[in-house]
């Protein structure tokens, strides 16, 4: 049984069966690109689940062609139905399954239920779609058949009609459903048939093969919510002031975005008026400049402390140096550290390079530091916010996600898009966990209506590129007010972490 049920071929339905009535399965989705038509089921107001060989994701996640998907009592005939875009696919590896999001939710369509319990053999699950039927290239409506369950695999089942019909081209990706009581779960999605009984198919053999999707809940929640973000103490933010002296801030909501914080009585350190990068674990990198006669330091070595609230500072160490190029403006925002405290920087060859720090000998993995990409010369801002998570930003605003897999040695995300205008801010930051701090853009304060200087606060989910709740203004959320004069802030970032 190898004859997949979606090619590049009209739109089709089930061989046999009726009709679906109008009103009964509203879920059901038709989806169409330049070279094929299948089906599918919506499952969210903004997802659908249907089969990998109907749409497949490029290296940004987006359809490989330009895919329209047709929901709410579809009629071809009439016009029916309610029309979106695919903006997302995301794969499922292990078998004939993907998830797409649409560019606008389809509100007021009902949704249906994915089910927790594996299909047994002899069970009775109808299947439909709108793929080719007996007699129809393009059926107007979905129709729907009766099918029985025959055996099944940890991924899959067997699935045949005893009227002796089958799924058809046009059908993948279309949902075989369960029902319980009065209500009806998708239990599996059409990926294979004979095409028994379908228009121009001579074949005598039956039956159809499903893909299985009751055990898919969790892969299904964790694509389709935004990843939880876990911070138990808060997001740690350290302000370096223009007379050199050190603060130490916790924001207290760093994941929701609340102005709750902790403000320091007093500065906890002097002399800090160079570069300030927060690390793991309470490390503050400082690419030094020198401050004068009695300072042993110069200008562009690069010192390591350790912070403690406990114990104060330790540490104190030149690890470094010919890092003054961080001290001036063009190059002040192209050095930052991730959560596992590497630090990434572009230099004047416009090449990424990260140096890791090794905590047990006290000293560089290398010294020198690893190539991780070239042609970084495009961006005037680099923030890193997870575990080699990057934000990019361009001169002209535009903002762009990376992630690179260091155990694997390549990016699993580059150049993805995700906002824009943020040349706004003098200075982006982050505690982690995709969440950013942008400093220097004006608006409401969050204590009262004055306008001025405020901290914005921003959260993105990549798994649903989406952010955090907006501000009325559409911006980022005002935290808090001032933060416009510091010479550099920074955030602990391994302050947040992603749950999922």
């Amino acid at each position: 049984m190898t004859t997949a049920v979606c090619t590049a071929a009209p739109a089709s339905a089930v061989s046999g069966g009726t009709a679906v009535p109008l009103g009964s399965h509203p879920y059901l989705a038709r989806i169409s690109t330049a070279t094929k038509a299948c089906s599918g089921v919506l499952i969210d107001p903004s997802w659908i689940l249907t089969s990998a060989t109907c749409l497949t994701p490029d290296d940004l996640g987006k359809p490989t062609e330009p895919a329209t998907v047709l929901v709410g009592d579809v009629d071809l005939g009439t016009g029916a139905g309610k029309s979106a875009k695919v903006a997302k696919v995301v794969r499922r590896a292990d078998r004939d399954v993907v998830l797409a999001k649409l560019d606008a939710p389809a509100t007021g369509v009902a949704v249906a239920t994915v089910g927790s319990t594996a299909p047994q053999a002899g069970e009775t699950l109808q299947l439909a779609g709108f793929g080719r039927t007996a007699t129809e290239w393009v059926p107007a409506r979905p129709r729907i058949a009766p099918f029985a369950v025959v055996s099944s695999t940890g991924t899959t089942i067997a699935a045949k009609s005893a009227d002796g019909v089958d799924t058809c081209l046009g059908d993948a990706g279309g949902p075989a459903l369960r029902t319980v009581g009065q209500s009806v779960e998708v239990v599996a999605l059409h990926s294979a048939s004979w095409q028994h009984g379908c228009l121009a198919v001579t074949e005598t053999r039956q039956g159809s093969t499903e893909t299985r999707v009751d055990d898919l809940g969790g892969w299904i929640r964790q694509s389709i919510v935004p990843t939880p973000v876990s911070c138990p103490g808060g997001a740690i933010v350290w302000s370096a002031r223009a007379d050199g002296t050190l603060w130490r801030y916790t924001h207290h909501d760093p994941a929701g975005g609340k102005p709750d914080w902790t403000v320091p009585p007093k500065d906890i350190g002097q002399g800090w008026n160079g570069r300030t990068i927060a690390g793991k674990g309470g490390a503050v990198w400082d690419i030094h400049r020198n401050h004068g006669a009695g300072d042993p330091f110069g200008t562009g070595v690069l010192k390591r402390w350790v912070y403690s609230p406990t114990t104060g500072w330790s540490g104190n160490l030149e690890v470094g140096s010919g890092w003054e190029r961080y001290l001036t403006p063009e190059y002040g925002n192209r050095v930052t550290a991730d959560e596992q405290g590497r630090i990434f920087m572009i230099d004047d060859q416009a090449r990424l390079k990260v140096y890791v720090w090794n905590d047990a000998t006290n000293d560089w993995v290398n010294g020198g530091g690893d190539v991780v990409d070239t042609g970084w010369g495009a961006f005037d801002s680099i923030t890193a916010a997870g575990d080699g998570v990057l934000y990019a930003r361009k001169p002209n605003g535009d903002l762009f996600r990376f992630k690179y897999d260091f155990a694997a040695a390549k990016w699993t995300q580059r150049n993805k898009p995700v906002g824009v205008g943020w040349n706004m801010f003098s200075e982006i930051f982050s505690p982690g966990g995709d969440i950013l701090y942008g400093r220097g853009g004006y608006g409401k304060s969050p204590w009262d209506d004055t306008i001025g200087p405020v901290l914005r606060w921003y959260r993105y989910s990549d798994n649903t590129d989406t952010w955090g709740p907006a501000a009325p203004d559409g911006g980022g959320l005002s935290v808090g007010t001032g933060w416009n004069t510091e010479i550099h802030v920074t955030a602990a970032p391994d302050s947040c972490k992603l749950a999922g």
